[in-house]
Formats: C-alpha cells, sequence, structure tokens
C-alpha cells in the first residue's frame, strides 16, 4: 500500500471511531470513545482488523456496555479473587471449593492480565486439568472462571468473556459407593479396640450423617430415656473465625432413635471420656472432641479415619462413604421412605436414591435367589 494512503487518517462520523497508520509502531491503529467517555485504542496489523474492532465497539457501546475494565492491570488470580469476596456463600466449605479452583487455576493462567486472558490459555489449562484431576474438577474450574467473566460483561467491565468460546469439559462424575460388607467388618473390628472410634464408627455407620454432623454432637443430644439422638448442627472451619458450630445444611433439626446396642456403646465411650477431663482446659460437651475436649477439626478426624483403615487392612474409603453405607443398608432392608428421609436429613428420596442409596452385594444375591423361586419349572419332555 502506498505510504500516502498509509498516513491517511480515516475519520467515521463523530463518535463513531478513528483509524490511522503509525510509521512508529508499523501497525494500524484504531482508537474509539467508550461508553463512559474513555478513549481506548486497539493496534492491528490489517487495516480490515482495525476497521472490525470499531464496528465490535461501536456495538458493544450501543447495547450500553462499557468497553474498557476499570481494573485492568489485575492478574486473573487477583480479578477472581475480588469476585469471591463479593459472592454470598450458603457455606464456609462452597466458598472453601471456590478458592481451592482459583489455586489450581493460577498456575496455568493465574499471573495472566485478567482482561487479556485468550480462549486458547483457557483451553490449554483445562487439558492441563484433565489430566491431572479427576472427576468434575476440570469442569468446576470452568464454571467458576465463566460465572466471573459473566459477572464483568453484565457490570460492563469487560466487552465479552473469553470463557463463551470455550467449551465446557466433560463432567465425570465417578460417585463413590457404600463401604463392602467384608471390608466393614474389617472397619468395625479395628475400631472397637478403642471406646471413641468404636462410637465414632457405629454413629457413622448406623445413623446415617454428614461428617460435619458428627463432630457437632453434643451429649446434651442425647436422650438416654427416650433412646433418640437429636441432630441440630454441624462443625465447620469458617476463613478468619476457625471452627465454628453452625446450623445443618438443611437448616433442619431432626431427632433419630437410637438401638441399644448404639446406647451402649456411648455409655461406654463416655464413661472413657470422663477419664481424661482432668487436662481439658474447657469442656465444650462435645461426644467427639479433640484431645483437649474442644472442637475437632475435620483434618484431624481425616487422619483418625485414614489410621482406622490402616489397622483393618482395607483399601482406601472416604469418610463420607460411611454414610452411603448405613443409608445402603436402610434402604436394602426394606425400609419405608419415610424412615429414610427421616434418618438422612434429606427432604427429596431422589436425591436419596441418586447420590446415597446403593443395592448391597447380600441385596443382589436375595433378588437372584428370589427370582429363582420365580423361575418356571420346566416339565420333561417324554419321547
Amino acid at each position: 500500500m502506498p505510504k500516502s494512503e498509509r498516513t491517511k487518517i480515516e475519520h467515521n462520523a463523530n463518535g463513531q471511531g478513528t483509524i490511522f497508520w503509525s510509521e512508529s509502531r508499523n501497525r494500524y491503529v484504531a482508537q474509539i470513545y467508550d461508553l463512559n467517555g474513555r478513549r481506548i485504542t486497539k493496534v492491528c496489523k490489517l487495516k480490515k482488523d482495525a476497521q472490525n474492532w470499531i464496528q465490535e465497539q461501536r456495538q458493544i457501546r450501543e447495547h450500553g456496555r462499557s468497553t474498557n475494565s476499570t481494573n485492568s492491570k489485575l492478574t486473573v488470580t487477583q480479578f477472581l479473587t475480588a469476585w469471591i469476596e463479593t459472592k454470598k456463600f450458603r457455606s464456609p466449605e462452597t466458598r472453601r471449593n471456590y478458592e481451592g479452583a482459583v489455586k489450581r487455576m493460577a498456575p496455568y493462567i493465574g499471573n495472566q492480565k485478567w482482561t487479556k486472558l485468550s480462549p486458547h490459555l483457557i483451553e490449554q489449562m483445562l487439558r492441563e486439568l484433565e489430566g491431572k484431576y479427576s472427576g468434575s474438577t476440570p469442569h468446576n474450574s470452568y464454571s467458576i472462571l465463566r460465572a466471573a467473566y459473566n459477572k464483568a460483561v453484565k457490570m460492563g467491565d469487560i466487552a465479552y468473556s473469553p470463557v463463551s468460546k470455550v467449551d465446557a469439559p466433560e463432567k465425570n462424575i465417578t460417585s463413590t459407593s457404600y463401604i463392602p460388607s467384608a471390608d466393614m467388618a474389617k472397619i468395625y473390628q479395628a475400631a472397637s479396640l478403642h471406646p471413641y472410634s468404636h462410637a465414632r464408627v457405629e454413629i457413622a455407620m448406623v445413623i446415617p450423617m454428614r461428617p460435619a454432623e458428627i463432630l457437632g454432637l453434643k451429649w446434651s443430644d442425647v436422650d438416654w430415656e427416650l433412646k433418640t439422638l437429636l441432630i441440630a448442627r454441624q462443625l465447620q472451619r469458617v476463613k478468619d473465625d476457625g471452627l465454628v458450630f453452625r446450623p445443618t445444611k438443611d437448616k433442619k433439626q431432626r431427632r433419630v432413635p437410637l438401638s441399644d446396642m448404639t446406647l451402649e456403646i456411648l455409655r461406654t465411650h463416655k464413661s472413657f471420656q470422663e477419664m481424661s477431663k482432668g487436662g481439658w482446659p474447657k469442656d465444650y460437651e462435645l461426644i467427639f472432641p479433640n484431645t483437649l475436649g474442644g472442637p475437632l477439626d475435620a483434618k484431624r478426624d481425616h487422619k483418625w479415619w485414614s489410621d482406622i483403615l490402616k489397622m483393618a487392612g482395607v483399601g482406601h474409603y472416604q469418610r463420607y462413604q460411611m454414610k452411603k453405607t448405613a443409608l445402603s443398608h436402610l434402604e436394602n432392608l426394606g425400609t419405608p421412605v419415610s424412615t429414610i428421609l427421616k434418618f438422612s436429613g434429606h427432604s427429596n428420596i431422589s436425591t436419596v436414591m441418586s447420590h446415597y442409596a446403593f443395592s448391597t452385594d447380600e441385596a443382589d444375591q436375595r433378588a437372584l435367589a428370589g427370582l429363582d423361586a420365580l423361575r418356571p419349572v420346566l416339565r420333561e419332555i417324554s419321547d
């Protein structure tokens, strides 16, 4: 293109943008005022790219959106962290999940300027996450990134979300199941060697409770005469506040029956606990406290569980699988739906059946035996 044509400034109608050739940059420069009256600039190698950009900015401005971010110097990690601070979370655990996702994304895109993040970098990050993490981790990271950028677009901080150009990864969820009876027996046997562990496993495998609910139990929740247990709270770690007692996940209390055997196991545990109270600075009346009588951190409870599994000589199971084991046994025993919901703390039986209750090996064998009994008897055909 002749130099005279390059240096010619292309003026559009008032406020519709300008394009000119920059000798120092050896590029075309496009400029336009955004919705807030700020002049923004784009440097392009080709004139048609500059023209397309000007047209795109006009359309964005006409739809009432800003084309320039007031926080353009933030990195992706800083941007996501600031976004998390503006959200209201139903539970500390949800917030920790969001913060964990930001940490997982940080090595791949964390230091990028958030307004310069490209779809290619996002795709590359997702491939790395899919290779490193199983289950729904990559999909959750994508969802959090998309939500943050969509909010920025909605607020007019950026013109468009780079995440919108990237397909969501597959949500590969491998649901954990119940603990098979053979391993359950080994775990129970190992736990029975100590009153604390015996009571902890008894409560978890007989009564379908969340680990946080178990750590929130107090002795006052046990009604020894009516043989019931009140599930009224859960123990969670809250940022800046430490371990805090909070309402149950559904904000409702529930009272479940206890068998004589379970009550006896709890009495034994309570008796041994009384002998340890002399060294406690404060008694929180917890059924499962830490060694000083205070609230027990989930990490310490997880360590206890790992030690029990090693003693039992079984493979790895999650603490949450004890709840699934209890619910699976309740369902396989033919327990009425109303009773299952009462024990579980869920209001929807479909949720229980989809995620918590599984057919046990024993139930499968009973089903096969029943089908065998229903099989028509074949008559012998004589010649």
